[in-house]
């Protein structure tokens, strides 16, 4: 088989009715409560940004472990040819697949043992914690760590795992992980670190998402901030392109106003924000993706925490 006819094959026999793949939001930025206070730190994914192969290997080992003890048996050709690393059929598609294994193993997402001949892979959770997987759960506020947002199918289906570098797929997955219609992404050094990686990283992949038509500039929004002489700044808000809108937050009417990203000052919106166009695709239709998976809001899940920033317990969402 060719690398995308294995891949649909996996996604297949994956048998996702809903076609899609829930993501923890601690795989690319982990948020962790401490008694009254929250902290935050880059997330496992600033491990793979040098070693594109495991982050897909990853991304489709989560497509795929649907249940059980979230594990899965395979040839070692199979996934040679669904990363691209080897279409060899003589054995030496193992070695490569090994190092992205090991790769993986060393960053506590996933673990090896053997099935018979073949190896079994279990996927750990994303935090990195090392701790056995569970299926997120986002009723009502619950723990930080079980925010999660979907990725569609259609990133495989449509080719994005060709189009875009690991710079590009990075930064969708933060994206993604923001949940929402309307999102920032400060191109700035500050914004990055959140993250673990560069603000050239960063800008490159804001590039690729609109140049390959994943994400467009839905408009700008004027903040507070303490870093300029007049007191405001302006950034670029950007959109999801549908399919890939799916991962947008419900509004709750606890909820507090917004804190600006890359400030610690709240949010305030101009006035041309209230002209600002919305995604194409509005929210029921999201839901309608999402085919009954709860996407209730959760705590902090509009907010990005710098590692040193803390919270308490009365501003957590």
């Amino acid at each position: 088989m060719t690398q995308d006819d294995t891949i649909k094959w996996l996604l297949d026999r994956s048998q996702r009715r809903n076609r899609t793949v829930p993501l923890r939001r601690s795989l690319v930025q982990d948020a962790v409560e401490d008694g009254p206070r929250s902290t935050s730190k880059p997330g496992p994914l600033t491990g793979l940004m040098r070693n594109e192969s495991a982050l897909d290997l990853l991304l489709l080992v989560h497509a795929v472990t649907t249940g059980g003890d979230f594990g899965v048996t395979e040839r070692s050709e199979t996934w040679a040819r669904a990363t691209g690393v080897s279409f060899a059929t003589d054995g030496s598609a193992s070695a490569p697949v090994s190092r992205l294994w090991q790769k993986l193993e060393r960053l506590n997402l996933i673990t090896r043992s053997q099935d018979g001949r073949l190896t079994r892979v279990t996927k750990l959770r994303e935090d990195g914690t090392k701790r056995p997987y569970t299926r997120p759960t986002a009723a009502g506020y619950s723990a930080l760590d079980e925010i999660y947002f979907q990725l569609p199918f259609q990133y495989w289906e449509d080719g994005y795992h060709h189009r875009l570098t690991i710079v590009g797929k990075a930064v969708m997955l933060i994206g993604m992980s923001l949940r929402k219609a309307q999102f920032a992404l400060p191109q700035t050094t500050a914004f990055a670190s959140y993250y673990g990686i560069s603000k050239s990283t960063l800008e490159r992949g804001v590039k690729e998402l609109t140049d390959t038509g994943l994400i467009n500039m839905t408009g700008t929004q004027t903040y507070e901030t303490g870093e300029t002489r007049t007191g405001y700044g302006e950034r670029t808000l950007y959109g999801f392109c549908p399919p890939f809108d799916l991962n947008v937050r419900k509004h709750h009417p606890k909820d507090p106003a917004p804190k600006s990203q890359g400030s610690q000052h709240t949010a305030k919106a101009s006035s041309s924000e209230a002209s600002t166009p919305k995604p194409s695709v509005p929210v029921p239709q999201a839901e309608t993706i999402l085919n009954g998976l709860r996407q209730e809001p959760v705590g902090t899940a509009d907010i990005f925490l710098l590692p040193a920033q803390v919270t308490t317990a009365d501003e957590r969402r």
